[in-house]
């Protein structure tokens, strides 16, 4: 589901439904341990957590569901790492 958002410079962006999910349920999405997780993330092949607070920090649902279907669609690990980092640009015109 998309949203409009209206900013001062751009009208009628497009941004997808942004919802934060913390480690548990990434895990839980991607069906990895804690430590194939964070070794992908290193890697560049899951997108880095957004911090939430001084000692908290989630991951964009959109971001692991669009890399669980470049993974289902067979992507190469090059296609996978380009695809993470767009979706990282992409944060930037949240705003």
């Amino acid at each position: 589901m998309n949203h409009t958002v209206q900013t001062p410079n751009i009208i009628n962006v497009q941004t997808p439904y942004l919802q934060i999910i913390r480690r548990p349920q990434a895990l839980t999405m991607l069906g990895i341990s804690k430590s194939n997780f964070h070794n992908k993330i290193n890697a560049g092949l899951l997108p880095k957590p957004i911090t939430l607070g001084s000692n908290s920090v989630g991951y964009l649902k959109h971001e692991l569901q669009t890399v669980i279907g470049a993974i289902a669609a067979g992507k190469s690990t090059d296609e996978i790492k380009s695809l993470i980092a767009s979706l990282i640009v992409q944060r930037q015109r949240f705003v």
